[in-house]
């Protein structure tokens, strides 16, 4: 069994894949196997992979029958590592692999999850930086578990953290969430994100909004509560217009008001179809978890039995 297995989930990072194997193998000095999970790339990523894996046996992979998302491969990876320890990281050589040794002498020192937090990153762009920011703002107000800001899964663990995260059977993953549902000793470690070497970024804007739903709808009911403290509210406004209506009514000091009407109409629908949305993600996860559909599935494998 290696010490170390290091999951890399890729799509169509066909030139980063050789730079990164160089990278791992020059700072990991532990026994250590790269599992490689070719998420339905339609570019070489795979071929390169196998070059790789004709020459070293610790290089394995996954290819999956077709883009499942980024979530659902780093699970695949969880699902077939053989190591003492794991580590995730991307295929885009922004997650150092210098970072390696210290996240193996941290779980050495007795941690059982230490997690990157990435302090600097080069030529991010400004907005996505700012939907960062207020992602991680938000999703900390509305859930019942703490994430820390710019955390993302690139993170170290031992069998203990593995065998727990197993058991989930959620279709609607969000890893760091869970990885900070399931407690254990934690640590964290920071490093700085250097640009991209080869090609471009694959989490696009829409992404990032799925993944910001997907976490809050996951880890926590405050949403429902905070749509029922706005209907109540609503609701009272609503309320107090109709008697100060109905008082100006019988005085006789009844204006046209066409504007004041239109107002509150659209703002109480506005309301209402933001609450009736918001129950419609639950029930959208609800109805994706009642189907039990596999989170992946598998192509091809490359040194994996």
């Amino acid at each position: 069994m290696p010490k170390v297995t290091i999951i890399v989930p890729v799509y169509n990072e066909a030139d980063n894949i050789i730079p990164l194997y160089a990278e791992i193998k020059k700072n990991c000095l532990a026994d250590f196997e790269i599992l490689w999970i070719d998420d339905g790339s339609t570019d070489t990523t795979y071929s390169e992979i196998q070059l790789l894996a004709d020459s070293d046996s610790r290089v394995s992979c996954l290819s999956l029958s077709r883009n499942f998302g980024h979530q659902n491969a780093i699970m695949a990876g969880l699902d077939h590592a053989t190591g003492e320890y794991t580590i995730i990281m991307d295929g885009d050589l922004q997650h150092p692999p210098s970072c390696i040794p210290l996240f193996l002498q941290k779980i050495e020192e007795g941690y059982d999850i230490v997690a990157a937090q990435r302090k600097k990153t080069q030529s991010i762009p400004f907005f996505k930086k700012i939907f960062s920011t207020l992602f991680y703002k938000f999703i900390n107000f509305i859930s019942d578990i703490p994430i820390e800001e710019n955390v993302s899964d690139f993170r170290a663990f031992n069998n203990k953290v593995l065998t727990a995260v197993r058991q989930f059977e959620e279709r609607d993953l969000f890893l760091r969430g869970l990885f900070s549902w399931v407690g254990f000793k934690k640590t964290t470690i920071q490093f700085e994100a250097p640009s991209r070497r080869f090609g471009k970024s694959k989490y696009s804007y829409a992404q990032m909004l799925r993944l910001a739903l997907k976490g809050t709808t996951s880890f926590s009911f405050k949403p429902l509560r905070i749509s029922l403290l706005i209907g109540a509210i609503v609701s009272g406004f609503a309320f107090l217009l109709l008697i100060i209506s109905l008082i100006t009514y019988f005085r006789g000091q009844t204006v046209p008001g066409w504007t004041s009407i239109m107002t509150v109409v659209t703002f109480m629908g506005g309301t209402q179809l933001l609450v009736i949305g918001l129950m419609g993600e639950y029930i959208a996860g609800l109805f994706r978890e009642s189907k039990k559909r596999p989170l992946y599935i598998v192509n091809e494998k490359i040194n994996i039995n």
